[in-house]
């Protein structure tokens, strides 16, 4: 059996529940964007993104994530979060493989598998990518692609379909927009009560390597500014 086998088997027959560790993305949202080959991700979240009621000033709760690359096509992710439930740190993992590569009428194709735990329930995604700008973004990646962040892709749209712990498929949108060669606003929304929509500039520093990435989380419950995290990353060479 096929990775690609594996992965829409995974999709349609695994029951789902709340994402947990974190798939390479947006703010919020997986996409099919996979770590490069030899290098892997090491980021910094504040996990309680309250604005008000133990805000996450006063309250502060860290999610350690990285992301890997086991192939062009795979990576996989092992998280250190807090389970408030268990009152303790668990490792969660993720794993996420392209199944349709883009070009300038295909979008990509991504599916996966995230919140992979010791008695949790996993969740499982497909997401598809689709640049805008392709004929310019293939010429810029020919003549940069060895010094260009990660992040800058030119103008993208995302939708996908992500199973919750009740084995409801939840839609879910996005959007990356390139604005320079430091700057990139990221915008997602899963629908659902107690997600979101995102909105937020991640800010690419000089070494290319280091991002650092604040949003507001504008609630689906509360319908209301409510939440901020703000993401550290950087990418490493293996």
């Amino acid at each position: 059996m096929n990775l690609k086998t594996v992965a829409l088997t995974l999709f349609f027959y695994v029951t789902a529940g709340s994402a947990l560790a974190g798939p390479t993305g947006l703010n919020n949202i997986p996409t099919t964007d996979i770590v490069p080959l030899n290098s892997w991700i090491g980021s910094l979240q504040n996990s309680n993104t309250r604005l008000t009621d133990n805000a996450f000033y006063s309250s502060p709760l860290l999610l350690a994530q990285t992301e890997f690359a086991l192939s062009t096509k795979v990576e996989a992710g092992a998280d250190q979060v807090f389970l408030q439930a268990r009152n303790a740190n668990e490792l969660v993992f993720n794993i996420k493989t392209t199944l349709q590569s883009e070009d300038s009428i295909r979008p990509n194709v991504a599916a996966g598998v995230e919140g992979i735990g010791n008695h949790l329930i996993p969740s499982a995604y497909l997401t598809l990518s689709k640049t805008l700008n392709w004929d310019q973004e293939q010429r810029e990646r020919y003549r940069a692609h060895h010094r260009r962040n990660r992040k800058l892709l030119g103008r993208r749209v995302h939708a996908g379909l992500i199973v919750d712990t009740h084995g409801t498929a939840e839609p879910f949108l996005g959007t990356d927009l390139q604005l320079s060669d430091t700057a990139v606003f990221q915008a997602d929304w899963i629908n659902g009560a107690g997600n979101a929509i995102s909105f937020g500039v991640a800010n690419i520093l000089a070494d290319q390597r280091t991002v650092v990435t604040p949003a507001l989380l504008f609630s689906n419950t509360t319908h209301r500014v409510d939440g901020l995290f703000i993401n550290f990353s950087h990418q490493f060479n293996l």
